[in-house]
């Protein structure tokens, strides 16, 4: 019998823009349907650990720490190493570190923290094309991110993330490699928010249903939910 998960079950909701009375005020009110939340750097830097204890202890959350290392190899490892006490299941580390900071992060995990699975950031959905090809002098991004995707796949990264419009290009390398990454989405809205023009800071959107639709293992959405008139309308409106 096969079981249906709730699309709610499948959104990280992303704790970002408020004091952390605001954020424990939103928590208390939180849907059940909605297991996942993401702690992003400005909360993690402004609260520490224990922020993240309480999440998950009072309020009974799992979580995705999105931190975005990105440094030498050594610093990363090391880094990743003094967060093995903490109950998240998924941090995140940029690709473009390459790739021995990518076997480092690995090394490390395994010795020191195998309950949490490594997330390979490409790159951020606050980028359109004209930036890529600013920063990066490429004509085409597709080969870009198929490379960092390669890279994930044979340092043996757990998951992705990445914009829902980069979704075909993972399952091209992803059957080129025979294995399969866990793929996380930002840059998600309702329809009615990108109709109207409220994408906020991201360039490249999609709707929920249309990233999951495209291989969507896991959405990030942040305002959509935590500043909705009516998150409850707006959770059934993500599981119809």
């Amino acid at each position: 019998m096969t079981t249906t998960v709730l699309n709610s079950a499948r959104t990280m909701v992303a704790l970002d823009n408020m004091d952390q009375n605001t954020m424990f005020e939103f928590l208390e009110t939180m849907p059940k349907e909605c297991p996942w939340v993401k702690v992003g750097l400005e909360q993690y830097l402004a609260h520490g650990k224990s922020l993240i204890t309480t999440i998950h202890d009072k309020y009974e959350k799992r979580i995705f720490l999105d931190l975005k290392l990105h440094d030498i190899p050594n610093t990363v490892a090391k880094a990743l190493g003094t967060l093995s006490d903490l109950p998240v299941e998924f941090i995140t580390v940029h690709l473009s570190g390459g790739r021995a900071m990518l076997e480092a992060v690995q090394k490390v995990r395994q010795e020191k923290i195998s309950h949490v699975n490594i997330l390979g950031v490409s790159f951020l959905t606050s980028l359109d094309e004209l930036d890529l090809s600013e920063m990066f002098l490429i004509e085409n991004s597709n080969l870009a991110f198929k490379a960092l995707f390669n890279l994930a796949l044979e340092t043996k990264t757990q998951g992705i993330v990445c914009s829902p419009f980069e979704l075909p290009l993972i399952k091209d390398c992803e059957k080129a490699n025979d294995r399969v990454l866990t793929k996380v989405c930002p840059g998600i809205r309702f329809q009615d928010e990108i109709s109207g023009g409220d994408i906020g800071d991201q360039k490249r959107v999609l709707s929920p249903h249309e990233a999951f639709d495209k291989g969507a293992d896991f959405l990030v959405m942040g305002r959509s939910l935590t500043q909705a008139k009516d998150i409850n309308g707006r959770i059934t409106q993500l599981n119809s």
